[in-house]
């Protein structure tokens, strides 16, 4: 977790596809401050999308603990900005979807997800 689904109606070059996942994934990160080795991003082409929007993004992301909506909004925000800018697209043409999940509810390596802010103890705890 997070899980970002980026939806084109045509498949990207290999490199904006890199950079496209890079840029989530450095924005998830800066963000939020949850570790990159969280961030997961599945590119799907050949998906119909509305007249004028080139990328789709839908973001699965823990909610709660230091998360507030307005953290969340940021995030999006941010999302949008940094996935044009990777595609070569305008903002306007990024559409960028965040469903908030309890964190209880998502596993990394057989593992529930902490609360977000204590990943540091989660990850003491596997060592």
């Amino acid at each position: 977790m997070p899980v970002y689904n980026v939806a084109c109606p045509r498949p990207l070059p290999e490199a904006t596809r890199a950079a496209v996942a890079g840029a989530i994934t450095q924005t998830h990160c800066r963000e939020t401050d949850a570790p990159a080795a969280f961030v997961n991003v599945v590119l799907m082409h050949n998906y119909p999308l509305p007249a004028g929007v080139a990328l789709s993004v839908l973001g699965g992301v823990r909610s709660g603990g230091n998360r507030t909506p307005e953290s969340i909004e940021a995030l999006r925000q941010a999302l949008i900005i940094a996935v044009a800018q990777a595609a070569g697209v305008e903002a306007q043409a990024v559409a960028v979807e965040l469903l908030g999940a309890p964190a209880q509810w998502a596993m990394e390596g057989g593992r529930v997800l902490p609360e977000p802010g204590a990943e540091d103890a989660w990850f003491a705890a596997q060592r």
